[in-house]
């Protein structure tokens, strides 16, 4: 009897230990890999090995032999593109197959689960239907220029493959010209992950880039031909008629294509950087890794605008605009010469209630960022002007500088160094730059941020374009609104005195901020955009996939200042059905979450992010299955 009660005693004992270690390494899997089983409370080899897995890219890099037979003899444009294509593969770490067109006939590429088309114009029918068979099945592409519009005898097949497969139309191939085009990165999305938003990509247009004109709702537009500072028509309708980049489904698979080859992108090692991260993004959207990114504007505002009145001559209109911001609630930035602010104190102390006040300086003059004649005052120079400006001002308003204006437009490093120096803010200039956001400037120890024209001001459409009506005017001003919206960008409404802030035409500006809060954006002061960008800048995200059914969202501030709120969109690669956040770290406070699952991201608002803290959430969720 004894010896039955010590039999049962062990086997209940080994049970218990047995059903405890199981308990543990299940709950270790989940610790690391996350709820790798929604709806199954019974151990599955097959859910506790995918567990372990992640998903392995195999990609097929299709060199056009049928293409690079129709190109003049000697020409190296489809091996150059390849060799672009194969630097960037390799940098990303993803394994690639090289094959010919004639390859994809012969089912060379079924093993991959990712096709890149470099130039591809000229494919066969047969090489048609093999891509589109891979993507029915789930397989990813990456496309640029013409894909498929040449037979595979050299004859002309038309734009057919771009509409049937990427839901688009072609509108137009752009000429060659000794200048490039740019094209216009749209922001807000995955794919302009740490792209500043309206990046400018210089083309060149050896190889006429195309444009099109999405027509599928299954398909996206990322980016766009259309350029304000030199070409005509209506807006929005010519942003919609000149895509430059386009994502979207095909059957199960997914594709991003280009309207232009890689080899044509020029520009400057900086320009470089910005592109890399654009193919970066591309490249992980395709090969279904998970892309977080920061929104560039707080809350739900899906652009933001400033008002910038300069005050010059007939000063007194300025008094004009003041009960419009008052009644609409609205701070604006105000600019006035330094070398005026004696004769018109008073003034200027009146308009620090409505806003800031800023000072136009003289920095020396250049005609143009390419001038090797003239040139902007040396550092000293600049310094010691910075400062006297900053005196006159706390005699006269009582208050520093916040922001300069340059009288000529134009600054430099010397510039940024002496505002540094001088604890000034933020720089506002009349060029043209490569983004429609603010850039943020490090000097030393302080943070400045740059603001640069993004739209037509009052200069162009009362004073160039003679616009007397103020139908007309604000028309005109609503479709720079709407690019800047459909980009994600920074209105900046640059006004003046003797134009704009005249009696008979300053309306417009009510009518104009009416029309911006309907949009959504966001209306606020410099020194406010200041605080915020500068916020945003000092935020760290990481993002890491950890097994096929966690992501590992790592957010950090390394500024020196508590952030308030940022709002992080998670996008998933597929529909999901569940999902969960935890916390890596016990106590951790969670964030607010918002699912939008047609566009199948998840919005996370953080609040209250002190300095040096680090906020590690894992996202456990369940893809739906392929049948609901």
């Amino acid at each position: 009897m004894k010896k039955l009660l010590n039999v049962i005693i062990l086997v209940l004992a080994g049970g218990g230990m047995l059903i405890l270690s199981i308990w543990m390494y299940n709950y270790i899997l989940k610790g690391v890999f996350g709820q790798y089983s929604f709806n199954q409370s019974v151990f599955s080899l097959g859910e506790i090995s995918q567990a372990f897995s992640s998903i392995e890219v195999k990609a097929v890099l299709v060199y056009s032999k049928s293409t690079e037979n129709f190109l003049p003899e000697g020409s190296t444009w489809i091996p150059d593109n390849i060799n672009v294509w194969e630097r960037f593969l390799t940098a990303y770490k993803i394994p690639y197959t090289k094959i010919f067109d004639y390859e994809l006939e012969q089912g060379k590429h079924k093993d991959a689960n990712l096709m890149i088309l470099p130039s591809c114009k000229s494919m066969t029918d047969a090489q048609i239907r093999a891509v589109k068979q891979f993507m029915e099945k789930g397989g990813s592409v990456f496309a640029t220029s013409g894909t498929g519009s040449i037979s595979g005898d050299g004859k002309w097949r038309g734009w057919y493959f771009l509409m049937e497969v990427f839901g688009v139309e072609f509108t137009k191939e752009l000429p060659k010209t000794s200048k490039a085009r740019l094209c216009t990165i749209r922001g807000g999305n995955p794919i302009a992950s740490e792209v500043p938003t309206g990046f400018t990509l210089k083309i060149a247009t050896w190889d006429n880039p195309v444009a099109v004109q999405v027509l599928d709702p299954r398909t996206t537009q990322l980016g766009f031909w259309y350029d304000f500072r030199i070409d005509s028509g209506l807006v929005a309708e010519e942003i919609e008629r000149t895509a430059s980049l386009v994502s979207g489904t095909y059957g199960k698979g997914k594709f991003i294509w280009f309207g232009f080859d890689l080899v044509s992108v020029i520009g400057e090692s900086s320009d470089y950087l910005v592109f890399d991260k654009l193919m970066r993004n591309s490249l992980y959207y395709l090969a279904e890794k998970p892309i977080a990114f920061i929104r560039d504007w707080p809350g739900n505002y899906k652009a933001a605008a400033v008002i910038v009145p300069i005050v010059g001559d007939q000063p007194d209109n300025i008094k004009n605009l003041l009960p419009i911001l008052r009644s609409n609630k609205v701070k604006a930035s105000f600019f006035i010469n330094s070398s005026a602010l004696s004769s018109n104190s008073s003034l200027a102390k009146q308009l620090t209630t409505y806003g800031d006040v800023g000072s136009i300086v003289d920095v020396g003059y250049m005609s143009s960022v390419n001038d090797t004649v003239n040139k902007l005052f040396n550092l000293d120079w600049q310094t010691k002007t910075l400062k006297e400006v900053n005196q006159s001002f706390q005699n006269a308003v009582a208050s520093r500088v916040s922001g300069i204006k340059p009288m000529y437009g134009l600054f430099d490093d010397n510039t940024l160094m002496s505002m540094a120096e001088a604890g000034i803010k933020y720089v506002l200039t009349d060029s043209l730059t490569d983004r429609s956001v603010p850039k943020f400037v490090v000097k030393g120890k302080s943070n400045l941020i740059t603001v640069t024209k993004s739209v037509r001001d009052d200069i162009v459409v009362v004073k160039n374009y003679n616009l007397t009506d103020p139908d007309l005017q604000l028309y005109t001003y609503m479709e720079d609104v709407d690019r800047i919206m459909y980009e994600g960008g920074l209105y900046v409404f640059k006004i003046h005195t003797d134009l704009q802030c005249r009696p008979e035409y300053v309306g417009v500006v009510s009518e104009l901020i009416k029309y911006m809060r309907d949009k959504g954006f966001w209306i606020t002061s410099i020194p406010e955009l200041y605080n915020w960008w500068t916020n945003k800048n000092k935020i760290e995200l990481r993002i890491e996939l950890r097994g096929p059914r966690r992501i590992v969202v790592a957010v950090t501030n390394v500024g020196a200042d508590a952030i308030p709120e940022i709002l992080v969109p998670v996008q998933f690669q597929e529909n999901v059905q569940q999902y969960k956040v935890t916390t890596e770290i016990i106590g951790t406070p969670l964030p607010s979450l918002d699912f939008l699952k047609a566009e199948k991201k998840l919005m996370m608002k953080i609040n209250n992010l002190k300095p040096g803290q680090s906020r590690i959430y894992n996202i456990d969720y369940q893809f739906n299955s392929p049948n609901s």
